[in-house]
């Protein structure tokens, strides 16, 4: 999705497989920002006794800081409302530093969900609640609390019933949540594999990176990892460090919050 970030809908040739470039120029298979907080939970929850926010956010500083599960050794991007978030528990230690406002409800919280479902999804309650919970610590508003406990619920039990069927694309891709969120459910409907629904996703432009993340996560529920195309799983940056977090959390599933 990095490949045309910030790009405009209409002013861009569709991108057909794992490219890299961007405004980043990462190399094919290398991730931003989405990914390496993903890790960084995962990497919290493979540890932690259960939740625990202010390892978590920790973890964020230390990417943040010293580019720790960067994918180049460095964090070269950061959404502003993480930023602030990451400026606010250096200054208190107090984890949950979400804005509660309404006009910050950035994708923050929904971009890096996964591996919260991978190790709370045995109950859906426990893996909604800590979706929110995770989403609390940079994105806390009533509206981001919503889409993050709608997105797990759908990656815990992979119902479909709910998903929108408009006309056309999403008017705008934006990191507005509810804009990603659409935009994801979107391209869902616009293929029936994994390569499809991703290729829909990202070549809407816009913040075509978190629109790609968050669709990833979809599709990967519904398609699995087989569903991944091959040569995409071979040029993917740290491919066996992301698959052997993502089968500990399974395993290590805990039973309640």
């Amino acid at each position: 999705g990095t490949t045309l970030e910030f790009r405009e809908r209409g002013t861009f040739d569709p991108v057909t497989t794992i490219t890299g470039g961007g405004p980043f120029n990462l190399k094919p298979g290398q991730w931003t920002d989405d990914t390496s907080m993903a890790m960084c939970l995962a990497q919290m929850l493979r540890s932690a006794n259960g939740w625990d926010p202010e390892d978590a956010m920790k973890r964020f500083v230390n990417w943040r800081r010293h580019g720790y599960l960067s994918s180049t050794g460095v964090c070269f991007d950061i959404g502003t409302q993480t930023a602030e978030a990451l400026d606010q528990f250096e200054k208190t230690r107090t984890p949950y530093c979400g804005p509660t406002d309404e006009a910050k409800s950035g994708n923050g919280g929904i971009m890096r969900l996964a591996p919260v479902v991978l190790a709370y999804g045995s109950q859906v309650d426990s893996a909604m609640a800590v979706a929110q919970m995770q989403s609390r610590l940079t994105h806390a508003s009533p509206t981001c609390m919503k889409a993050a406990a709608s997105m797990a619920r759908f990656m815990v039990t992979g119902d479909t019933g709910f998903l929108p069927r408009p006309d056309g694309p999403p008017d705008v891709a934006s990191g507005y949540v509810v804009h990603t969120l659409h935009a994801a459910f979107w391209a869902l409907t616009q293929g029936d594999n994994f390569r499809d629904v991703l290729l829909a996703a990202v070549n809407l432009g816009g913040d075509a990176d978190t629109v790609g993340a968050v669709a990833g996560q979809l599709a990967g529920r519904l398609y699995g990892y087989a569903g991944i195309p091959a040569e995409w799983r071979r040029v993917l940056y740290d491919h066996d460090k992301i698959l052997t977090a993502a089968d500990d959390l399974y395993v290590l599933r805990p039973i309640d919050v």
